[in-house]
C-alpha cells in the first residue's frame, strides 16, 4: 500500500508545486486535493466579472490528478494511469483555495472507475469529473520487482 510519504512525493513534485496542488488526505477508497491560493498560472478562466476564475486547463489538471491518484492508491502503488477523463465546468471558481474528494466507485483488479467534485473555498460545486483508471502490472509482477 502507498504510505503519506509515497504521496509527499506527488506534493514535492515540480508539477504540483508550480500548480498549486497538494494531496490533504488519502486512503484506499478516497483522495483529497487542494488547490492552493494565489497562484499566476490560474489566471485566465471565464474572467469576465471582477475576480478572475481559475483556468479551466488547471481545473482540468487538478481533476486528472486527484482521479489517477486516487486509483493509482486503490493499487497499491502498482503503476497506472487515467485512460479516460470527462469534466464538467458548473461555474466560476474565484475563492481559492478549493479542494478536490475523489472517490473510487467501482474497482476490480486492473481498472477502477473514479469520480471526482471540485469544491470552492465557500463549499459550492463547481464542477465534476469521471474517469477510468487502469494498472499496467499485475500484483504478482510488483511484488516480484517486475
Amino acid at each position: 500500500m502507498v504510505t503519506a510519504q509515497g504521496l509527499q512525493v506527488f506534493n514535492d513534485s515540480p508539477l504540483f508545486k508550480a500548480l498549486g496542488f497538494r494531496v490533504i488526505d488519502c486512503d484506499e477508497q478516497h483522495l483529497v486535493l487542494e488547490v492552493g491560493d494565489n497562484n499566476p498560472c490560474h489566471q485566465g478562466g471565464f474572467g469576465t466579472l471582477k475576480t478572475v476564475g481559475i483556468n479551466g486547463a488547471v481545473i482540468s489538471a487538478a481533476l486528472e490528478c486527484a482521479i489517477g491518484l486516487c486509483g493509482f492508491h486503490s493499487f497499491g502503488g502498482r503503476p497506472a494511469g487515467v485512460v479516460e477523463l470527462s469534466v464538467k465546468m458548473l461555474r466560476v471558481i474565484r475563492k481559492k483555495p478549493c479542494r478536490i474528494d475523489a472517490v473510487i466507485d467501482k474497482k476490480s483488479r486492473d481498472i477502477a472507475f473514479v469520480s471526482a467534485v471540485l469544491y470552492s473555498a465557500h463549499g459550492g460545486k463547481c464542477a465534476t469529473a469521471t474517469g477510468i483508471v487502469m494498472t499496467s502490472q499485475r500484483e504478482e509482477s510488483v511484488s516480484e520487482g517486475q
